[in-house]
C-alpha cells in the first residue's frame, strides 16, 4: 500500500517564520495599537484586495453564477459596467463585509496592518477564527486574542489555501508590505483588451457581447471592428441617455 502523509495542523515554535530577517516597511503601522473602532482598511489592503480581481464591464459565468464587473452581480441586466461604475460596486461590498468584520474582532486595540491582514482574511473566507484547507487547517483565533502575530502570520504562510493571498496577507501583518500596486488603470486596460481578445464571437451570450460593444465604446469612445452602422447609433443614443 502507499504510504500516506498526514501534515500537523498545529504550530510549534520550530514552525515559526522568521519576519524580523526581512525589512519592516512601516514599523509605526506594525507596532501602534489603534482603537477598533477608528480603524477603517487602509488604501494598501483595498488595492490588495481589488489586485486579486479583474474587471468585466459584461456578464460572465463563475461556478454557474452570472457577475459582472469585479465579481458581483450587481448590474447584470445593465448594458454593461464602466470601470468606475464596478469600482463602486466593489467598494460598497467591501465596507458591508467590513463591518460584519468588526462585530467579530476579538481585540479592542489592534494595530492598523494587522486590522488589515485580518480583514483581508475576513474578505475572502469570511472567517477569521481559522485558516487552511480541509487537509490542514489552524484554529487561529487564540492566536489573535492573545496577539501571537507570529503565530497568525505563520499560519496564513502555512496554510496553503489561496497560497498567494494568504502569504500577503502575512506580509501585510508583520512587514507592512502591501506588494505591487496593481492600478485601475491597468485593471480598466486589461479589460478592453480582453473585449478585444473575445470579439466578436467568444462571448457567453447576445447579452454579454451587446454590453461589450457598449461599455468599450463608453470608455474609449471609438467602436469595436466591423459594426454596423443602425448598431453604432444605437449605442451612442444610449451612452447619451446615460450622461
Amino acid at each position: 500500500m502507499p504510504r500516506t502523509y498526514t501534515l500537523s495542523n498545529t504550530i510549534s515554535e520550530n514552525d515559526l517564520v522568521e519576519f524580523d530577517l526581512f525589512t519592516n516597511l512601516n514599523s509605526e503601522m506594525t507596532d501602534t495599537k489603534i482603537p477598533l473602532t477608528d480603524l477603517e482598511a487602509s488604501t494598501g489592503v483595498i488595492s490588495f484586495i481589488l489586485k486579486q480581481k479583474s474587471w468585466s464591464p459584461f456578464v460572465y459565468t463563475v461556478n454557474s453564477l452570472p457577475v459582472i464587473g469585479y465579481g458581483f452581480s450587481n448590474g447584470n441586466d445593465s448594458n454593461g459596467l464602466t470601470e468606475s461604475e464596478a469600482y463602486s460596486f466593489f467598494i460598497e461590498d467591501l465596507k458591508n463585509k467590513e463591518r460584519a468584520f468588526k462585530k467579530i474582532v476579538p481585540l479592542s486595540l489592534i494595530s492598523q496592518t494587522n486590522y488589515d491582514a485580518l480583514f483581508s482574511l475576513f474578505y475572502f473566507t469570511s472567517d477569521i477564527s481559522k485558516t487552511g484547507t480541509p487537509d490542514r487547517q489552524f484554529k487561529i483565533n487564540n492566536y489573535i486574542v492573545n496577539e501571537q502575530w507570529q503565530w497568525v502570520a505563520t499560519a496564513l504562510v502555512l496554510s496553503g489555501n489561496q497560497r498567494i493571498v494568504r502569504q500577503g496577507e502575512a506580509k501585510i501583518m508583520m512587514l507592512a508590505d502591501y506588494g505591487s500596486v496593481k492600478s485601475r488603470s491597468l485593471l480598466k486596460a486589461q479589460g478592453l483588451q480582453n473585449i478585444r481578445t473575445l470579439y466578436p464571437n467568444g462571448f457567453e451570450t447576445t447579452k454579454s457581447l451587446n454590453q461589450a460593444e457598449y461599455v468599450y465604446y463608453k470608455e474609449t469612445n471609438r467602436f469595436l471592428p466591423k459594426m454596423t452602422q443602425s448598431r453604432k447609433r444605437q449605442i451612442v443614443n444610449l451612452a447619451n441617455l446615460s450622461t
